[in-house]
This record gives structure tokens, sequence and C-alpha cells, in this order.
């Protein structure tokens, strides 16, 4: 503590050196700053005001979506006003220092912040003079170095030196004792920091008082400098008075959580799971019309067609030795079956026999002819079949067959024609948005916010929510709520695509640019990053910067350490989405010729969904009612480890030709495959409707799944 003292206390005269009359102080407010060390700033400001006690000031409170200014005259020293309104601030958003467009172009500017920038984009003129000011544990030394460096100034790192203590509960009892023999126990003061609590220890050096983890603990004695300390969970505190200080002893409990997804995750992979068609014995069939058309004779007509099928040139298939000579004196001929009548067989044990095929059927009724050798499979006819089995199928069953399968398929089809009946979609409801909806105006519901808040930090849907409903109230504020996943939860990619998802619905295109690059930034192996950076790009008109993206997924140059293959067909659609719009401004020298047209569609379907853990059922029912069911579950278990592995969460779907008509598409929600994953999934529905033809159309939903069971329509598609 000693050393952060003298440390700042130096800093801050080379900082006196280079002092201006005007002075910008630029505080951050974003949700991270809350953890900052407070009372260092406000001594470096104390010291700051001590040697320069008549100054204009400019006060910034800002963030990465907007910023607040306001002037103060300082005289004689008095900051207590700007004391008063940092003290107040309430912390909340994403952190950016792009709209610190208000600072004193001719002065110096002290920047309170920890470097961890959310939105990066072009840092304006931050005055003649910038000091970087840090007092956070946690901080981006990288970026705060940087952002000095590029203004030409200097960075203060007031951070201390172990991770301050979070508790939001109730004061604790500490119980600790005083030793040493230089002051008298009862000497000594021990007080919490900016709190009425403070005690004196008995004449043994006892004492008792309550405090927070995290709490400062001030202890002071006569003669010796006094001690500030931050103090833990652990509730046995030691003073010690020796000779160069006093020295607070206690053992530092930290409660390692286990990372959330540690747990493995039970997905089956089928690696595991063998195919129930291990049959054991061998098959072989051969065609009647591929029968040797150089004779009638079904015998010939065989010949050489079945391996390890033996018999003299002479010899009826019916006289074939399939296992072989295995009795010397049973029948080692097989069994003939036609039509699935058993046929007495010739019997080898007495020469040629009288029960050829030839005797039975005309050649030219053969639809095809099995043999079936392994014992497995040749023990079912009994003794009989010890030799193997022969089996034919003649032309006039195989027509029966084939007529009772049409009359089959008819009545499947018949059978496939959809008769559900949608219900109206499920009502999200969540019991913070009813509270929140009672409030009025928004002011109120905010404040309400800050309480909730506290309770909602680990759930990254609260905040999806919250920027749902403030987006039809405030847009600065449903921002900077939202955009606190990107502080919060930058880790949970389902999350921020959630987010993704609302802010292009909102409309609120440079949002949408801002969590999609945060995305990739943050989650650079994961295929569809770039895929959404580069719609997001394109709905802000930076159409070229799209393009040069969506080339570089279809050739692989994007990240080359994973594989686009997955994305290439989307990709080239938006390429030539992209050239057909805006050929004119657009650099085409990479293009290939098949992006400069575009095949007619009756309408083009893209849907994305934010929770890879999620299971639905896309159902699409044609305009004669027929349908057709695609499924993101476990039974289709290939694809899910592909989106795993490459990190993908999109499917595309085509309706082209047939009749026309009304399509619809209905979305079943399963729930999640992780247990006790119950979070909501979004789904986004990107329609081009008469793709590739002048009348061509977009529309885009996004729909909520989150009740288990549920079906809801997606889309309604006309085709004409």
């Amino acid at each position: 503590m000693i050393k952060n003292v003298l440390c700042s206390l130096f800093l801050l005269g080379t900082v006196l050196v280079f002092s201006q009359e005007k002075v910008t102080i630029a505080w951050d407010t974003s949700l991270s700053m809350q953890e900052r060390t407070i009372d260092q700033e406000f001594d470096f400001l104390s010291n700051y005001f001590t040697k320069y006690p008549n100054t204009a000031v400019r006060v910034i409170q800002f963030n990465g979506v907007s910023s607040i200014s306001k002037d103060f005259q300082i005289s004689d020293g008095n900051w207590q006003p700007i004391k008063s309104l940092l003290a107040s601030v309430r912390y909340d958003g994403p952190s950016g220092y792009h709209t610190l467009t208000d600072v004193h172009p001719d002065g110096t500017t002290f920047l309170f912040t920890d470097g961890e920038e959310n939105i990066e984009k072009e840092t304006p003129h931050l005055g003649k003079t910038l000091y970087v000011v840090n007092s956070k544990y946690n901080h981006d030394l990288k970026n705060l170095q940087f952002l000095a460096l590029a203004n030409k100034g200097r960075f203060i790192n007031m951070a201390p030196s172990s991770e301050p203590i979070r508790y939001s509960g109730p004061p604790i009892l500490y119980t600790g004792n005083v030793y040493g023999d230089a002051v008298a126990p009862e000497m000594v003061s021990i007080a919490v920091k900016n709190t009425a609590t403070k005690v004196a220890p008995n004449s043994e050096g006892s004492f008792k008082l309550k405090a927070k983890p995290g709490d400062i603990l001030v202890v002071e004695a006569p003669g010796l400098p006094t001690l500030e300390e931050a103090i833990t969970a652990d509730n046995n505190l030691n003073v010690w008075i020796r000779n160069e200080g006093l020295e607070l002893e206690q053992v530092l409990i930290q409660n390692k959580k286990e990372k959330e997804g540690e747990k493995l995750e039970s997905v089956g992979l089928g690696f595991d799971r063998r195919e129930k068609r291990k049959i054991g014995y061998a098959v072989a069939t051969v065609k009647g019309d591929d029968l040797n058309q150089a004779t009638t004779n079904i015998s010939e007509g065989t010949q050489g067609k079945f391996a390890g099928v033996t018999r003299r040139r002479d010899q009826d298939i019916s006289e074939s030795l399939i296992r072989g000579a295995n009795s010397l004196f049973a029948n080692n001929y097989p069994l003939l079956i036609i039509d699935g009548a058993p046929i007495a067989r010739s019997n080898s044990s007495r020469g040629r026999g009288s029960r050829q095929l030839s005797n039975f059927i005309d050649p030219n009724n053969i639809a095809d002819i099995t043999i079936l050798k392994g014992y497995a499979a040749t023990n079912q006819y009994g003794s009989e079949g010890s030799g193997g089995v022969i089996l034919v199928k003649t032309k006039s069953l195989a027509a029966i067959e084939e007529a009772e399968e049409r009359r089959k398929t008819d009545k499947d089809q018949n059978s496939n024609l959809y008769k559900g009946v949608l219900q109206p979609p499920p009502k999200y409801s969540q019991t913070y948005l009813t509270a929140l909806d009672r409030e009025s105006p928004t002011n109120k519901a905010y404040d309400l916010y800050f309480e909730q808040r506290n309770l909602q930090m680990g759930n990254p849907n609260y905040f999806v929510d919250l920027f749902d409903f403030f987006a039809r109230k405030n847009q600065n504020l449903a921002k900077t709520v939202g955009y606190n996943i990107l502080e919060l939860h930058a880790e949970d990619f389902g999350a921020m695509r959630s987010l993704l998802f609302k802010a292009k619905e909102k409309k609120f295109y440079e949002m949408e640019l801002n969590i999609a690059k945060a995305i990739i930034d943050e989650h650079p192996n994961r295929i569809q990053a770039y895929m959404d950076l580069a719609k997001a790009q394109k709905h802000n008109g930076n159409y070229q910067a799209a393009l040069d993206l969506l080339l570089a997924i279809t050739s692989g140059t994007a990240n080359p350490n994973v594989d686009f293959t997955p994305l290439h067909k989307t990709a080239d659609q938006e390429i030539r989405n992209l050239i057909a719009s805006h050929k004119d401004g657009l650099e085409l020298s990479k293009i290939k010729v098949s992006h400069l047209k575009k095949e007619p569609l009756d309408a083009r379907i893209v849907f994305d969904w934010s929770e890879w853990d999620a299971d639905f059922e896309l159902t699409f029912v044609n305009p004669q009612r027929e349908f057709v069911t695609w499924k993101h579950t476990a039974e289709n278990q290939n694809r899910l480890m592909d989106e795993q592995i490459k990190g993908y969460m999109q499917e595309e779907f085509e309706i082209a030709g047939g009749n026309k008509g009304l399509w619809q598409v209905n979305v079943k929600y399963l729930g999640n495959r992780t247990p006790d994953n119950d979070r909501p999934v979004y789904l986004r529905c990107l329609v081009q409707y008469n793709f590739g033809e002048s009348d061509e159309r977009t529309e885009e939903y996004v729909l909520r799944l989150f009740e288990t069971g549920s079906e809801q329509l997606a889309v309604r598609v006309a085709t004409e």
C-alpha cells in the first residue's frame, strides 16, 4: 500500500509539471469499471487540486454508447462537487473511446479507464496532454499503454497488487488480536474505511468488528505509519506491531469455481454405435436381366455369376455345391425356393436328380436369383438348408410386389398430408419483465433494472430480454444494457449471437457490426462468425468489405486453420446478391463467372440459430399440404458433430418448381440436449422471394424458442 501511494505521488509530481489551465476528467462508466479502486483515484485528484486549486474542469462520463459532459470551476481546491458526481456514477454498458469527442483540445486530459475496450473504433483527439490512469486489478495493459503512446501521453498504473474481493452479502464478524510490545494494545485503533465502524482492542489485545470481505481495514498506532489493507473472507485477523510498522496477517481464501462447461457433455457422436444390420452370412444376387443372354438355359445363364459356387458345366444350378461337399452320405445340394415356396431338392448322394430348376420355371420369367451361403442363414430351413439355399423370384411375383409397393406408396402419400393445427406462439414472460412493465416512466424502469441486475449477472438472456424491453422506449438505453453481454459473457457464442439477431431485428446496424467484430475477436475458429461479420458489413453499407470477406470464406483464406466448406453455398449466394445490387461500386477481379448470374428460385430460405445445443424440427408444408421435416436433433448426429467442430449454426433451403401456392414452414422446439440448459433459443429466418428475378424481395424474422414441445409458424412463403 505504501509503495503504491509513493508511486502515485511520484507520478503526480510528473503530471504537475505539464499541468494545463483547462483539465478534462474522462471517467469510464462501463460495467467493468465498477471494480475500480476509486479511493486511489480520488486521492490522485485531491493531490492535483491541492497543487492547482483554481482550475476549469470538464468531467465526461462515457462508455461505448454515449457520453455526458459537465463543466466545473474549481476554486480554492474545493473539488467536492466533482467528487460527489463521480461517487454517484452507476456503471453500465460497454467500453469504447470513440464517444470522447468533447475533451478540451488544448488542455490536459486524465483518462480513468481499464483499457478493456469492447467497441473498437477510431479514438478522437484527447487533448494536448494525456494521462491514462488505471486503478483496476484486472485491466488490459497493452491497450492502456497503446492509448497513451498513440496520443503521446503517459500511462499511470495504480492497480492493486492483489485482486479485490467482491462480496454482496451482509457484514460478518471478524475477531483478532494485536501482538507486540512497542505500543499498548488499547492504544491501537482499528477501523473500516469510509464507515463509522471503529474499535480498540482490550488490554489483552483482543478485538471484534463487523465488516465485509473486500473492505479496507485501517489500523493506526502512535508513532507508526497507518496501515490500510483489504480484508478477505477469513474472519481471523492478527495485527503485528513491529519496529518497521504495522502488519496485518490473514489467510487469504480464494474460492475457485469450476468453469461452466468443464463437465463433459453427454452427446452421442455415433462412433460406438454399431449397425444392427450385421447379418452374419454371405448373400449374392443376380438380376434376371444380368443372366448370360447367350442361352435360354438357366444353369448356363448363371455360370460364373456366383463366386464360391461350384458345379460341372453339365450340371443344373440346383446341383451346385454352395457350402462344399461337407458330408459323405448326406445331401450336399442346395434347397430351391421359388417365390417363397420350397422345392424338394436333388440328392447329391444319389447322382443326378430330377429336381432341376429348368423343370420348374421359364428362364424368361426370372426376376432375380439369390444364393444364401452361410450356415446362419440356411439354418432357419433346418437340415434342408444345410447345403445352402437358392432363392428364385419370378417376374410374376415381382409384378405383384411392385403393384403392392405402389399401393403402399399411394397410401403413404395420402398419410403424408400435414394435418397439424398450429397454436398461437407461446407468450414469453419472466418475473423481472413483469416487474419492469409496471414501471413508468422509463427512468423508473432503469432504476429497477439496477436492483435486478445484481441477481442476473450470470444470466446472458436477461440482458437480451432487457435490450428488447428498452428498445421500445430508449435506443441508447437499450444498447447500453444489451452491450453488457460483451462485458460479461463474451465467451458465450450463443449469447453473443442472440444479441446480434436482436440488434439486426431492431435495425441497429452499427450495433450489429460492433457485436460481429467482438464475436470474431473472441471466437476466431468458429466459421459462423465470419459469415455474421460479412452480413453486418453489408447491412452497414460496407459492400466491398463484405465482398472481400465472402470471397475469403469461399477460398478459405479468411482463416487457414478452419474448414469453411459448410458455408460455401451461402457465401456464393451472398456474393451474387452483392454483385446484383452493387456491381458498379465493387472491385470484382477475384469473383468467379458463376457469381455473375443467379439461378432463379421461387424462394431462398436461410435459417440461423443461436444455440448449437438446441433440438428442433423444421417442417416444410407445400401448397398440397404434403410435408417434409428437417431435424436438428440427435438423429442427425453427424451433422451436429460437424457443427460443433467447425462452429456453424445455419442451414439453407430452396423452393423451386412444382405447383405454385402458399408454403408454410413450422418449427417445433424439442428442448436443449445438455441437462439443466434451459436457456431460450433464437431462430432467425431470412427469405428471398423470387430469387434471381426482377421482383426479388427479402424479409427476415426472429423467433424465440423456449417452451419444449411447442410448434409455431416460422414463415409463410407464397410462390407464383
